[in-house]
């Protein structure tokens, strides 16, 4: 029933823009810095929450023409004024009104909100893409911010270095069109790069945690100017402090002849994402022996040296698609081999588990060439090992048989 109620809203909307030829009301232009820009896919129903204690509730989207119903609440509730109907070229807008206290003066206006539906992407469930726009609201507090509404310059070609490891670098600017590509790093890792951006247009990075967007980075293009160097100059720079988003990974070490590791053997890493990763780099104390990129969720391995007797410490380091970097670490023990039958006995084992790297090459398309030439390496020495197990016990058997006769004799 409600849906049906806000159905008709969209309908009588629509039937008396054209009755009247109603143009849309100007908007309002902001007068408060911006705390979040986003284009993105949102389903029907959908609830965020920005900052200053606001939540969007996109309750309703047409699925025809994408026109949205858009609620803005704090504390549970619908603010005054606060919902209404967004189309593409009328957008949703909330506008907080502050009564004057003197009667001779004004009420003011603040634009907080401003709601845009772009395209309908899909009817079963209702998902339209939707730009919003946040702007401060001057009543209320701000959470804390690392850079507050800054102006910065940085040249084409050149880092602005901002807070955390973070810095925005410009490039790749066309004179003609008047465009430029911005690219948002963290500690030396990309996070974000927009490409063909023009004055005026907002570069925002931002994250989504449990339906809670923070936005880490925001820059409003404001200004070209050539000289001996093309600079950038940037307006409302704002950051906040990052959201760690840990990727957790479980790592397992075995040999390549079961779970026991013996000196002069390889050992096999093996590590299991719940995340998809930028990056990946497997260190045995301190050495790199792997490194991935682009690396989806899943179990990986990585194939060591032969390995002396000792014990061994495992980090894998692990580069988020959001720039942030985590690690875990682990350690195994190689033991020391007690004999020479022992050692042919674990050689023969391991000839019989040669599915075991068979299963670790087929899995290794993606890593150094450092390991894959290890993992070569590793086949032939097992195959090698397996003709001199046969000498070996060729002798052990001579030996055995001419003791045996000298003691009978």
């Amino acid at each position: 029933m409600v849906r049906l109620i806000k159905y008709i809203h969209f309908v009588i909307i629509g039937f008396f823009a054209m009755l009247f030829a109603i143009t849309p009301a100007t908007a309002l232009d902001p007068t408060e810095p911006i705390l979040h820009y986003s284009e993105s896919v949102i389903d029907i129903g959908t609830k965020l929450t920005f900052d200053q204690g606001y939540t969007l509730h996109i309750s309703d989207i047409n699925e025809n023409d994408g026109d949205i119903w858009v609620e803005v609440l704090r504390d549970g509730k619908v603010v005054k004024d606060g919902d209404g109907a967004g189309q593409e070229d009328d957008p949703f807008e909330y506008i907080l009104t502050v009564e004057a206290e003197d009667a001779d003066e004004e009420d003011k206006e603040y634009l907080v909100f401003r709601v845009t539906p772009k395209d309908v992407v899909s009817k079963d469930p209702a998902s339209a893409k939707i730009r919003i726009e946040q702007f401060r609201n001057p009543e209320e507090k701000l959470n804390d911010l690392l850079i507050y509404d800054d102006s910065r310059s940085v040249n084409v070609g050149e880092e602005l270095d901002l807070e955390e490891g973070f810095s925005l670098k410009a490039s790749d600017y066309d004179d003609e069109e008047e465009t430029i590509t911005i690219t948002l790093e963290k500690n030396g890792h990309l996070v974000k790069e927009m490409n063909d951006m023009e004055k005026g247009e907002i570069f925002s990075h931002y994250k989504t945690v449990d339906g809670e967007i923070t936005t880490i980075v925001i820059a409003n293009i404001y200004e070209f100017f050539d000289s001996s160097e093309t600079i950038v100059f940037l307006k409302e720079v704002s950051q906040r402090e990052d959201v760690i988003i840990e990727s957790n990974v479980e790592i397992t070490v075995e040999g390549l002849a079961g779970d026991v590791i013996k000196e002069n053997e390889r050992a096999i890493i093996y590590y299991e994402l719940d995340n998809d990763a930028s990056e990946i780099k497997v260190y045995v104390d301190d050495d790199r022996i792997d490194t991935r990129k682009e690396v989806d969720e899943g179990k990986y391995a990585s194939i060591t040296d032969k390995m002396d007797a000792g014990t061994y410490e495992v980090t894998v380091t692990i580069v988020s698609e959001d720039g942030s970097v985590s690690s875990e670490d682990s350690s195994f023990t190689v033991e020391k081999s007690n004999s020479i039958t022992e050692t042919i006995k674990e050689t023969s084992i391991a000839v019989e588990n040669m599915s075991k790297l068979d299963e670790v090459i087929s899995d290794s398309d993606n890593v150094t060439d450092a390991v894959s030439e290890v993992i070569s390496d590793s086949t032939d020495d097992v195959k090698g090992s397996s003709g001199f197990s046969y000498v070996v016990v060729a002798i052990l058997i001579a030996l055995t048989a001419f003791f045996l006769k000298r003691e009978f004799s």
